[in-house]
């Protein structure tokens, strides 16, 4: 597959993990951790700070199981649909990611705001670039798309409880219905 056209480039803290700072809906900054070995993306503050920072969201019937947080499963998590999710870099760089299915729970022990999986990039190039630097390094997404539409995928037999979310290009789902 033949990426490029776009190139968003994010400076992250080694110290950090690899989190990267993007503007929300409301106009706030946000931090979102990217993580490779997620499924969903996670909010971490709450259905009250979400609908703050992105005010079209709103809660769906659909529901999540979270593994990787703690010794156990958080069962029965809620997910909320925001319409329009931008990652947008420091130059004006933006992804736009519609229907953005995010599971919330309010979970103060966490440093940032959000986990961003990888699987929101199945359809990029991304990369960490940890070149010299003793401090900081770089996440990039090449791309030549200007926005992604998010799909669930399901557990197996349950259409109410979603497993992994995927991005897809307009012409996938409409194929798909």
């Amino acid at each position: 597959m033949r990426v490029g056209n776009k190139r968003l480039s994010f400076e992250i803290d080694r110290d950090d993990k690899a989190v990267i700072y993007i503007k929300t809906e409301s106009g706030d900054d946000i931090s979102c951790m990217i993580d490779t070995g997620a499924n969903v993306p996670v909010w971490f503050m709450g259905e009250e700070f979400l609908q703050l920072r992105f005010p079209s969201a709103f809660r769906t019937e659909k529901m999540t199981i979270i593994h990787g947080l703690g010794k156990e499963p958080l069962l029965d998590v809620s997910i909320w649909n925001v319409p329009h999710f931008d990652i947008e870099d420091d130059e004006g760089n933006m992804i736009t990611f519609y229907n953005m299915l995010v599971p919330v729970i309010k979970a103060k022990r966490y440093s940032f705001n959000m986990i961003l999986p990888l699987t929101i990039l199945n359809r990029t190039k991304f990369s960490f670039d940890y070149g010299k630097s003793a401090v900081s390094a770089y996440f990039t997404i090449e791309t030549n798309k200007d926005s992604y539409y998010i799909r669930p995928i399901y557990l197996s037999g349950n259409d109410k409880y979603i497993n992994k979310i995927q991005a897809f290009y307009q012409n996938e789902i409409d194929e798909a219905s």
